[in-house]
């Protein structure tokens, strides 16, 4: 077993930076890409009950991009707290906290905040993501949905 070089924890968290930028910027084919080709985006929302999406290769991921990238509102994904949970270089894991901000007409919001949960993979690419396990502490549309149901 043996340790992530400086280099290959470097080019992680690039990764884990073009990813925000790629859906930022609505570059669908630059969000499937920091995957691997079987990759996993997986989103637990902690507060609701059943709230879990999963989306498995690149054309689920490919049809998620499509379909939730904003078109008229810009979104940010503020990465920070990146953290190597697992440094094995067959399998490393990490994690970091994200707030993701909404831009509206009367100014920004914050439209969720929680964790990525990642494993990675080596592939002839670079590193990718093989799981993103996204665990959310909240998304203001189901917060508002849930209170007028209330």
């Amino acid at each position: 077993m043996t340790d992530l070089d400086v280099d290959d924890r470097f080019a992680i968290q690039q990764t884990t930076g073009r990813y925000a930028h790629a859906y930022d910027t609505g570059d669908v084919e630059g969000f499937v890409g920091v995957f691997t080709e079987d990759g996993i985006f997986e989103v637990v929302l902690v507060d609701q009950p059943d709230q879990r999406a999963l989306f498995q290769g690149a054309a689920k991921l490919r049809d998620f991009a499509e379909s939730g990238m904003p078109r008229v509102n810009p979104v940010l994904h503020h990465v920070c707290g990146f953290v190597f949970d697992e440094t094995n270089a067959d399998e490393p894991r990490t994690r970091a906290t994200v707030v993701v901000t909404k831009q509206y007409p009367d100014g920004p919001a914050i439209v969720t905040h929680g964790t990525y949960f990642d494993r990675w993979r080596k592939t002839e690419a670079g590193w990718r993501i093989a799981h993103r396990r996204y665990v959310a502490l909240g998304y203001a549309g189901a917060h508002a949905t849930a209170q007028a149901t209330q």
